[in-house]
């Protein structure tokens, strides 16, 4: 069926990837990719091979949408949309060609699959009801960033860097307070996974000692959470 297809893969583990996945990059006519040789890298591991690549990610996105829709009009294309690891869309220029494709009324195929926050929040033991996903921890994040999120009963989740996990989990004990129980998901369905739960305080003081590495998910619970009442 030719139209967009919306491909999910492994977040670390190349074994996690769904059948259905599979045959559905064995079956496109191209692949755009946000980073060809991680695209590359899967499809050699599953012997897959044949298959254009065209890269679509953060700083050539609006350019090269334009240039990719209208290769894959004029071949009839039927291609497959993939991020570095999990869903497209989520945290990625992703959703961009999703909605390029609704507006010229090309079919959108979304195959279920992987996604990073919501393995970290299944592991992390906090709320799992409701919660808000904001992405990408701020860089130059402030108290006012933070302030109108203080009261949120909600489990919040955030994408960090390692190399700024320490600052970040100070800037959220000044703001939060030490007690707010929170989880660091770390490197999730790779060799070294590690899910460290605790008080902010707790977490802080363990990175301050204890270098991260590896991509990280951070979980922090509601306003109104407590163990004691859990």
């Amino acid at each position: 069926m030719k139209g967009l297809w919306v491909i999910p893969t492994p977040i670390g583990n190349l074994e996690d990837i769904t059948l259905r996945a599979l045959e559905a990059l064995k079956g496109m006519d191209a692949l755009w990719c946000e980073d060809t040789r991680n695209a590359r890298k899967l499809l050699s591991h599953y012997s897959i091979s044949g298959k254009p690549l065209r890269a679509l990610h953060v700083g050539n996105e609006h350019k090269a949408i334009q240039r990719l829709f209208a290769e894959a009009t004029a071949k009839g294309w039927k291609v497959g949309l993939l991020t570095d690891g999990g869903m497209p869309g989520i945290s990625d220029p992703g959703f961009l060609p999703i909605r390029e494709a609704h507006r010229r009324f090309i079919p959108v195929h979304v195959l279920p699959g992987p996604s990073a926050f919501l393995t970290a929040l299944i592991a992390s033991g906090l709320p799992m009801e409701r919660f808000v996903f904001e992405g990408f921890f701020p860089r130059k994040a402030q108290k006012s960033y933070l302030q109108p999120l203080c009261s949120e009963e909600r489990t919040l989740i955030w994408y960090e860097s390692p190399h700024r996990l320490v600052k970040t989990l100070g800037l959220l004990r000044e703001v939060f307070g030490d007690q707010r129980w929170a989880c660091v998901a770390r490197e999730l369905t790779k060799v070294y996974e590690e899910v460290r739960r605790g008080t902010l305080a707790q977490l802080h003081d363990y990175y301050a000692a204890h270098t991260p590495r590896g991509e990280v998910v951070l979980v922090v619970a509601g306003a109104t959470y407590s163990e004691a009442l859990a």
